[in-house]
């Protein structure tokens, strides 16, 4: 359905086609979500789509998507997918809006620095050679759990300079399948209502989301009073908490439990990715070893080597790139606007999806290539920079970008110095979304890497 004529050059979005009575479009977003998102730029920068009779108008363009990010709050606010993540998040920083989300980034904000960041290393490393001091020749991996075990330890020590207690670690690993799942399919469900039915993935969203809240209650208690002078971001929360602040108990709770979650998931999910591409590409691997044994030689990764990793730099951007986490975003306008020379009416959902963005062969060559040459200063002319947004842009970009990219690098320096990771054989990786794209089936068998 072609978009139709406004007055003064405004027109309606196109509506895709191929919609199903009752399910408009789900069935096609479900099948192939970034095939058919792909499928819509010809039919304009902004189309419309319907889940059940919702209509969501998705954007096609980076530039429209940067515009709509960089827009002020009066235009637009959240949309579906944070509202549905409430059940976990409350009002954590990654839902909240306004004043509340600029109070709360603003408290947070120090313990991103840089020069923080750097301090944190040494835990990073440490959590990396925690996990694989657990691995033996031969064994076979289950590699999104290993790397989520890795993130969810590194940011603990990292961030929260606290420890979870026996067993806590594998609840919050065990709730991580039933948040993610949750939040999507509440936010594609056709109908809200289904999400009081009695399924199965309803009843593991509420149990999950609760699992992780009891273990955040348990880290608060425990963690609430203490006298330790080392700096951390627990602990300037909980400062917030007893001077009041605008933190009261269950803000405090949200926010543990967002920086638990949030924090640690997109680093996980992108470190097996990672591990996946590295090994599925010898002459990578080999570079990169040859940067590390060469920059590091046999001493530890530390904080100033990471700017000294430009290969290491590029092979996690360019995963980053093809497997942005984020496969499905959205914002909900206020009050009447235009995108593009579209209208879109208050009240209305725009989503877009940074996956398939930074797949658009209109602005990547060979973009479902793993390239990691593509960033290298001479071919950087051959695309627009501003096209690559993994962690978004303006106020709500990730306030956590720079602490991922360092957990990233050291990550994958201290695994591939001693290890090689191979693909299980006859093992089929698929591109899972749940809220991030998940690598379903990536099994990999360890080896240590030959001196």
């Amino acid at each position: 359905m072609a978009a139709s004529e406004l007055p003064g050059n405004i027109v309606e979005p196109a509506v895709a086609p191929g919609r199903v009575a009752g399910l408009g479009h789900l069935p096609r977003l479900v099948r192939d979500p970034f095939g058919f998102f792909l499928s819509l730029a010809e039919l304009g920068d902004v189309v419309t789509i319907l889940i059940g009779r919702k209509p969501v108008h998705l954007i096609t363009t980076p530039r429209l998507v940067r515009s709509v990010l960089l827009a002020g709050g009066e235009v637009y606010r959240r949309g579906r997918v944070f509202e549905k993540a409430t059940k976990t998040f409350g009002g954590g920083v990654i839902v909240a809006e306004g004043e509340a989300h600029r109070r709360q980034r603003r408290l947070m904000q120090p313990a991103f620095g840089r020069h923080r960041i750097a301090s944190y290393v040494p835990e990073m490393r440490a959590a990396v050679e925690r996990g694989v001091a657990k691995w033996r020749p031969g064994m076979v991996l289950d590699i999104p759990r290993v790397t989520h075990e890795m993130a969810v330890d590194s940011l603990v020590h990292s961030l929260f300079k606290a420890d979870l207690g026996t067993g806590a670690a594998e609840r919050i690993m065990g709730a991580f399948p039933g948040v993610v799942s949750g939040i999507m399919a509440h936010t594609l469900y056709p109908a809200d209502w289904m999400e009081r039915l009695p399924l199965g993935v309803n009843r593991r969203y509420q149990k999950s989301s609760d699992e992780v809240r009891a273990v955040v209650d348990d880290v608060v208690a425990r963690s609430a009073g203490s006298d330790s002078a080392e700096a951390s971001l627990l602990n300037v929360l909980l400062k917030a908490h007893e001077q009041g602040d605008g933190y009261d108990e269950a803000l405090l709770r949200d926010e543990i439990v967002t920086l638990l979650i949030a924090g640690s998931e997109t680093v996980a999910t992108t470190l097996a990715w990672v591990l996946h591409e590295i090994a599925g590409h010898p002459a990578v691997e080999r570079e990169v070893v040859d940067e590390l044994t060469a920059e590091l030689d046999d001493a530890p990764v530390q904080p100033s080597d990471l700017a000294r990793l430009p290969v290491l730099d590029r092979v996690i951007k360019e995963a980053l790139r093809l497997h942005t986490p984020n496969w499905l975003l959205t914002r909900r306008t206020t009050e009447p606007t235009t995108l593009g020379g579209y209208r879109i009416p208050a009240g209305a959902e725009v989503g877009f999806s940074l996956t398939a963005l930074h797949r658009d062969p209109r602005v990547f060559d060979s973009p479902q290539a793993f390239e990691p040459d593509r960033w290298l200063d001479d071919n950087l002319a051959g695309f627009s920079s501003d096209a690559f947004l993994p962690f978004g842009v303006g106020r709500h970009r990730c306030p956590g970008d720079t602490f991922a990219w360092a957990e990233l690098g050291v990550a994958v320096a201290t695994i591939l110095r001693d290890w090689r990771l191979a693909h299980k054989p006859g093992a089929k990786v698929r591109e899972l979304p749940m809220v991030t794209v998940q690598p379903s089936g990536l099994r990999m068998v360890v080896q240590r890497r030959p001196l």
